[in-house]
């Protein structure tokens, strides 16, 4: 596990392989947190609103094609089992943060 100091006005360079890792740039934002005694830094991208909402529409649109012609209970399927994903991922990752947690 790699060591970073604290130089003046609290800043720290982060390990180039966690920035390759993450994609993180010069300029992007980080959301810092407290969890316990640990800082944790998630980046965090920020978009303007009507960026946003029409990167939405083009997404909704994108998925209406690619379902048009698939029956109503298939789509339903597709769904379930895209949030059975998410929630069992999630899950994961708790599991692995609570390990974590209990290891410092």
């Amino acid at each position: 596990m790699p060591f970073v100091k604290v130089i003046r006005h609290g800043q720290v360079t982060l390990p180039s392989d966690f920035r390759e890792e993450l994609g993180i740039k010069e300029g992007d934002y980080l959301q810092a947190e407290l969890e316990g005694k640990a800082i944790v830094l998630r980046p965090k991208i920020f978009m303007d609103r009507d960026d946003a909402v029409r990167a939405f529409r083009e997404m909704i649109s994108e998925a209406h094609e690619r379902t048009r012609d698939l029956d109503p209970k298939e789509i339903d399927e597709i769904i379930d089992q895209a949030i059975r994903e998410v929630r069992q991922e999630g899950t994961e990752k708790q599991k692995l943060s609570d390990s974590e947690g209990k290891a410092n």
